[in-house]
């Protein structure tokens, strides 16, 4: 169990320090540091690889989103932040699909709850132009790509982190949670110079998908067939030249 999950939990990005301050998770003393390249904390309650092999659907929740105490920017409307939500989940949602399992909006004996937050969300204030007006009644587009290109032209993400919990929802019980580092080069001082592009962003939100597909599928096979899902990284598609 402890083999599967040190070389499986490792769900994206990575780590520095924990984001605490967010009051997201329930419990932040049952994290165990690790000091890995992707994930700086996590735990995994007794006997979890069981359960997992139990679980054919998962309910992804839209996640939640806290903008960093120390960000230089704090201004951000209420449709870019949904869209960007819509995004994460939407880019999850696809992996997990793509894997075998179901996609959920109830609770049910098979079914795993994602609960997941985007946090220390660093932002930069773009330039005033026609884009950064917000048209009436705008709503996500029908790909996660192009919500993203059009939140991009909105605003600037710099860094950003996640946290993780996932649980039994009809139990109650917490069965993993994660707390992932800010995702981007910071300078010694100060916010990071280079922005985060939409394409590193839509990667990084399938790649929590992709890994808890690896979890959950490794849950049902025999140890000498596991994959090693921390290995999983997917990389942001290369815009192409015009």
């Amino acid at each position: 169990m402890k083999k599967l999950l040190a070389l499986a939990l490792g769900l994206c990005v990575t780590t520095s320090a924990f984001a605490q301050n967010n009051d997201f998770l329930d419990d932040y003393s049952l994290l165990e540091p690790i000091g890995g390249k992707f994930v700086k904390a996590r735990y995994f309650a007794p006997n979890v690889i069981q359960r997992l092999a139990d679980y054919n659907a998962v309910l992804v929740d839209q996640p939640e989103i806290f903008i960093a105490a120390d960000s230089k920017y704090k201004g951000a409307k209420g449709d870019q932040l949904k869209a960007l939500a819509d995004v994460a989940r939407l880019a999850a949602i696809e992996r997990l699909e793509a894997g075998g399992f179901r996609i959920e909006t109830e609770p049910g004996p098979d079914v795993l709850y994602l609960r997941w937050a985007i946090t220390d969300l660093y932002l930069q204030k773009k330039k005033r132009g026609v884009l950064s007006f917000t048209p009436l009644g705008m709503v996500v587009h029908a790909t996660k790509g192009a919500a993203t290109r059009d939140l991009w032209k909105k605003i600037d993400i710099a860094e950003l982190s996640m946290e993780l919990e996932v649980s039994d929802l009809v139990t109650g019980e917490i069965l993993a949670t994660a707390v992932t580092s800010r995702q981007g080069l910071r300078k010694d001082k100060g916010q990071k110079a280079e922005l985060v592009s939409w394409q590193a962003l839509d990667a990084l939100f399938g790649t929590v998908g992709e890994r808890m597909t690896c979890i959950l599928s490794n849950a049902k096979i025999p140890e000498s067939e596991w994959t090693i899902c921390a290995d999983i990284w997917i990389e942001p598609e290369v815009p192409a030249k015009k």
